[in-house]
């Protein structure tokens, strides 16, 4: 039985964790990468890769988020599943923000490669053109070409939308997701997964490969724990026994990454579902992350996802017309005006576009981020 739109439980700090994850995303394109090489030239290797690797799972909390938020209506019972229904909503609501987004990233590389300085030679490599630009519109892109390397993860959260149908059929019924049940998945999960990496290392590197980063739709089979765990916060409730298992034995997948790279992503994502699990029960960091201005932040996070590294490259050539070569001078240009741009860009991507295709949203009439000051006095 369906349960009322409005009588669906809508939990407010998930989007603080939206605006966690994309800061963490915002900061590892901008200033991971510079403090890793400084942590690395002053002894401190290893802090500089748990630095730049931590930023970077901002897209792992975001794919064990999806999986809790789009799943939990139909896997609890809320709400009756139509495919034709959940493919109009899943379309209107990501595409019409991607492909502004992708206008603007195309404009932008049309200006690097007719403007060009010495970032050009150092930074971005990709060449315009209307048929890429079309090729791109596709969603699914298949060549691993890119006007936004970051687009690589809406390709990977896309293609799970496609599989959600088969997920939920064959998804086991909350009866069974006792701790053996629990233990049989996640284990299988990753056999298989790891299956799948050999295999297609093997066969088909052109998809996936240990060999080389291939920056296309294959990259969705080091993500498989991630969206498992946001399926399995969709079916059930987990005490906090369970968050505590699932962070130690992600904190222990993580650092044997230095032996099997790809067992990373299980990792995080066992770790933030154990995170996600501990938050639920706990009213203070609830009410924390569900502040005004998280809000604010967490519901622009896709536009701010979509379209950050598009300013980010469009500020390093235009600073790069000011300052010879990358220092501090660059680095201080670039980030102190690349990351206001950011937010700005994002912001007027979620006004003209996004917010005319989400729903339930809190701060959609308010255009800047003090403006959250009136939701605290309603």
């Amino acid at each position: 039985m369906s349960v009322p739109a409005e009588k669906q439980i809508r939990f407010h700090y998930i989007d603080g964790f939206r605006a966690i994850a994309s800061f963490m995303i915002v900061l590892h394109h901008s200033v991971s990468a510079n403090v890793a090489r400084f942590l690395g030239a002053h002894g401190l290797p290893y802090l500089g890769d748990f630095l730049w690797n931590l930023t970077g799972s901002g897209v792992n909390l975001f794919f064990v988020i999806s999986g809790l938020v789009l799943l939990r209506p139909y896997l609890r019972g809320e709400r009756a599943f139509s495919s034709l229904t959940y493919f109009k909503k899943r379309f209107i609501r990501i595409y019409p923000t991607y492909f502004v987004a992708l206008i603007f990233g195309a404009a932008v590389i049309w200006f690097l490669n007719n403007y060009p300085t010495w970032y050009n030679e150092k930074g971005i490599h990709v060449y315009f053109s209307v048929k890429e630009t079309l090729r791109e519109a596709y969603l699914l892109n298949l060549d691993g070409v890119y006007f936004n390397l970051a687009w690589w993860s809406v390709q990977v959260e896309a293609f799970f939308y496609i599989l959600v149908p088969l997920l939920i059929f064959i998804f086991p019924s909350r009866s069974k997701l006792d701790n053996k049940g629990l233990f049989l998945l996640i284990v299988g999960t990753m056999i298989g997964n790891l299956a799948m990496q050999f295999f297609f290392d093997r066969y088909f590197p052109m998809v996936y490969s240990f060999e080389h980063i291939v920056l296309n739709i294959g990259r969705i089979i080091d993500y498989p724990i991630c969206f498992l765990m946001g399926m399995l916060l969709a079916a059930r409730d987990f005490n906090k026994q369970h968050a505590y298992v699932f962070m130690v034995f992600g904190a222990i997948l993580f650092f044997l990454h230095g032996f099997y790279l790809p067992i990373m992503h299980s990792g995080y994502g066992l770790f933030y579902g154990g995170v996600l699990i501990l938050v639920f029960h706990s009213d203070k960091v609830k009410a924390f992350l569900s502040k005004p201005l998280f809000l604010w932040v967490g519901e622009r996070s896709y536009s701010l996802f979509l379209v950050h590294l598009s300013v980010f490259y469009l500020s390093d050539n235009l600073a790069a017309y000011f300052t010879p070569h990358r220092g501090l001078v660059y680095a201080l240009l670039t980030r102190g005006v690349g990351i206001p741009l950011a937010f700005l860009a994002s912001m007027a991507l979620f006004q003209l576009v996004e917010r005319h295709f989400a729903r339930g949203l809190v701060t959609d009439k308010m255009i800047w981020p003090w403006q959250v000051s009136k939701l605290r006095k309603g």
